[in-house]
């Protein structure tokens, strides 16, 4: 477990434990057996890690005489529209062996019918794995329990200017960041790309005393992780309807350091220069966005609000 999730490490144990509570509300359909069920793998074709286990899931749903569907997304993910929507049509789960990205890239595919009707469970194979942390599903092996280990629950996700999220949307050094970070850099160093983008950030990072109003990061987060483990909410949860945002506020480099380590240690809440708020809705405008690990270079303007309970995920029991 790496360093940034080991302060919420009790949390997602606690947390977790209470998902099979929480399955109450769900349609009979989508309380269907895994005996019949149909289900679609959705893997990232650049990870070697995303295949394998897809290989090893498609075997073991086939042993258990069940209908499996792959699609493996590309880099533009645009021709595997209109193959992801024939799939879900005959779909019952979704199996997403990638990360945040593709989780991401999912969700806005989704009409609200699909979204009210699937079952989706998320496999971390990918570089950040903040969505399936937050559930608390940190081994790739965790859908291969049997039915009486597992559990339904429906969580919310986020909503910007008609973009969904599923972790946070944010402006300022998460933007920097990923616009920076690329694929080679998430595929060499997995996790460790985002501390050495930080860094980097840091050391490029120069304190302009006019600027002082403009925060150097701004998240809003409907879970609580950010950045490949980073508990940077750890009062969010999925099921109260409310966005948490984070506002950290511009102060010269060193000083910028000291927030980093008390994020580190859990402590950020209490740090003068750092802001937490909860609401249903905020207002965000930017130049530019960083969404579950994606980079939106077009300025935006918009309310961020919450969709309850809009999809329905899979999860394990403690």
């Amino acid at each position: 477990m790496s360093y940034w999730s080991w302060n919420c490490s009790i949390t997602v144990r606690r947390r977790s434990a209470s998902w099979g509570a929480i399955s109450t509300g769900l349609s009979k359909n989508q309380r269907i057996s895994s005996a019949v069920m149909t289900v679609l793998l959705i893997t990232h074709g650049a990870s070697a890690t995303a295949q394998r286990w897809r290989d090893r899931y498609q075997r073991w749903f086939e042993k258990r005489r069940q209908t499996v569907l792959q699609l493996t997304t590309g880099a533009t993910q645009d021709n595997d529209i209109l193959t992801l929507h024939r799939y879900l049509e005959r779909a019952n789960e979704v199996l997403i062996l990638a990360g945040d990205g593709t989780l991401h890239w999912l969700v806005n595919q989704l009409t609200e019918a699909q979204a009210q009707r699937l079952i989706l469970s998320p496999i971390p194979c990918g570089t950040g794995n903040d969505f399936a942390r937050d559930l608390g599903l940190l081994r790739a092996d965790w859908r291969m329990r049997e039915d009486e280990q597992l559990t339904l629950a429906s969580v919310d996700i986020g909503e910007l200017h008609g973009t969904r999220f599923v972790n946070a949307a944010s402006r300022g050094l998460a933007a920097d960041l990923v616009q920076r970070q690329g694929v080679r850099s998430k595929l060499w160093f997995g996790r460790v790309s985002y501390v050495l983008g930080v860094l980097a950030w840091w050391m490029r990072y120069q304190y302009q005393p006019h600027q002082a109003n403009t925060p150097v990061l701004q998240s809003l987060l409907v879970g609580r992780f950010l950045g490949g483990g980073l508990c940077l909410a750890p009062q969010a949860d999925r099921r109260h309807g409310l966005l948490t945002r984070v506002t950290v506020s511009a102060a010269p480099r060193r000083q910028l350091l000291g927030v980093l380590w008390a994020v580190l240690r859990g402590r950020h809440a209490a740090h003068p220069l750092v802001r937490i708020e909860q609401q249903q809705e905020f207002l965000l405008q930017a130049s530019a966005l960083e969404i579950d690990g994606e980079y939106y270079a077009d300025p935006i303007a918009g309310a961020a609000n919450v969709l309850r309970g809009f999809i329905t995920v899979r999860v394990a029991r403690r």
